[in-house]
Order: C-alpha cells, then sequence, then structure tokens
C-alpha cells in the first residue's frame, strides 16, 4: 500500500501548483508556475514527470494556468477542466498557445474520473472567472477537499468540507488588513466581493461550522502577500477550531511535502 503525499509546490496570487499522489505515480492540480520549477521541485522528491498522469486546472486566471500548455503539449499529459473552461482559453488573448485539442479532457462539474487508485471529483466554485473547480480527491478510503478562490461558500462547498478528511482550503485574507491597505478601491471591492476571494474569518468559520469529526489536518492555501499572515490565518483558523486539529499555512514560493496516510 503506497503512502498519500500532498506536495504544496506553490500557493498564492504569485502562482499555485499542488501534487497529489504517491511515490509511484500521481497527478497535478494547477501548473501556475513555469514548468521547469515545477519539474525541478518535483524531482527533489524524486518524481520523475513521466509519473503524472493528469493535471486538473481550477480555473482560467494566469496564477492557476502559466504553464499548462507545456504539460499538455510538450509531455503529452492530459489536462482536465470543464468545456467552458476551453472555450475561454481559446479566447484569451494572454494564453498564447493553446492546450492540443488532444490533450484536453471534459471533466464537467459533478464528474468523476479515476486515476489509479485515485478518484476526482470536480464541483463549482463561485469567483470572478467563469466555471471554477474545486476538487475531491478519493484515495484508500480517505478524502481530501481542495478549494481555492473561494468568492463564496455554497450549499455544495459546506457538503465538501462536511466530507473531507484533510482540507485545503482558501484563506486569502485579512479584511482589516485588505480594508486598510494599499490596495484601490476597485481592488479591495474586488477581493472582498461574493466573487472574490475567502478571508481568514470566512474560512474559520466554514471549518467550525461544518467540518467532520474525522478531519485530520487543515492546509490554508492563497495567503495574500499584501493583506495576510501566515500567523494571522493559523491563529484564526486554529482558534476556530479549539486547537484540536493541527493547522498549516502553505507558503507562497516554498514547497512543502506532507504524508497524509
Amino acid at each position: 500500500m503506497n503512502d498519500w503525499i500532498f506536495y504544496s509546490i506553490a500557493s498564492g496570487s504569485s502562482g499555485n501548483c499542488y501534487y497529489i499522489g504517491n511515490d509511484q505515480y500521481g497527478f497535478l492540480i494547477d501548473a501556475g508556475i513555469s514548468a521547469r520549477s515545477i519539474v525541478k521541485y518535483l524531482k527533489s522528491i524524486n518524481i520523475d514527470i513521466h509519473k503524472i498522469r493528469a493535471l486538473f486546472i481550477t480555473h482560467i486566471h494566469k496564477d492557476h494556468t502559466q504553464s499548462m500548455c507545456v504539460f499538455g503539449n510538450k509531455w503529452n499529459i492530459p489536462v482536465y477542466a470543464t468545456q467552458t473552461f476551453f472555450s475561454m482559453m481559446d479566447r484569451a488573448n494572454y494564453i498564447h498557445k493553446k492546450v492540443a485539442v488532444t490533450n484536453r479532457k471534459y471533466l464537467e462539474h459533478e464528474g468523476r474520473v479515476q486515476l489509479g487508485d485515485f478518484h476526482i471529483t470536480s464541483f463549482y466554485i463561485p469567483h470572478d472567472a467563469v466555471d471554477n473547480s474545486g476538487y475531491i480527491i478519493e484515495y484508500q478510503g480517505k478524502k481530501l477537499v481542495l478549494a481555492t478562490d473561494v468568492g463564496h461558500v455554497t450549499p455544495r462547498l459546506i457538503q465538501a468540507v462536511q466530507e473531507a478528511d484533510y482540507l485545503i482550503i482558501e484563506s486569502n485574507h485579512d479584511i482589516d488588513m485588505l480594508m486598510n491597505g494599499s490596495y484601490s478601491e476597485k481592488l479591495k471591492i474586488r477581493v472582498s466581493s461574493n466573487m472574490g476571494h475567502m478571508s481568514n474569518h470566512e474560512a474559520a468559520e466554514l471549518v467550525r461550522s461544518h467540518a467532520n469529526p474525522n478531519l485530520k489536518q487543515v492546509f490554508l492555501c492563497h495567503l495574500s502577500e499584501e493583506n495576510n499572515t501566515p500567523e494571522l490565518a493559523v491563529t484564526t483558523m486554529s482558534d476556530a477550531l479549539q486547537h484540536k486539529i493541527p493547522v498549516v499555512a502553505l507558503k507562497r514560493k516554498e514547497a512543502c511535502l506532507f504524508d497524509l496516510l
């Protein structure tokens, strides 16, 4: 039985990428930094590019898609997203190279795909890019839920949190730091809107209210560099959970390896 690995390669507005798998094979969620950097980080834990069976994309923004075409076209790795996502990609002027049609795999919300012993389910996340996806990953009877760039809490997100044995959840900003910070008023409105990003308090309240008793660990992702600190995000979540569950803030530009089983 192979150990379950969660490897956070990058997390934040400057780029996002996660490896989920075991020491034999796995997949990526998002490729928002250079392919060269992702490959370098994977090699540091003895994961060769040929062990990557798929790339799942959460949404169209560049900090999640920067090198997806390299993985899809250079290494012929299947890229999973919704059909609407790929239609948007074809129209996006800032995405100069498109994923080849032969390597596009449609995974609509509530669709499910199997990769070896892993089962991956997509679900809708509200954000200011169309057709954003969260993912539920099942392996050896356990579930890891990833929800990033969350505009507001939905019944489906609550359901996913209720199922999670491990949870990767956005804890983007402290609302006071955001409102008193250097962002323009327009950007402050965008981030704090119901199609923007989830605050520390919102994330903490979601998990406090809906986590199941089997939740083993919470990983906080996509922290703002300007409007948050790792210490503040962790404290807010830990206090809400009465310090009963380990909480980790994922680093923006430093890879972190976690064994889940």
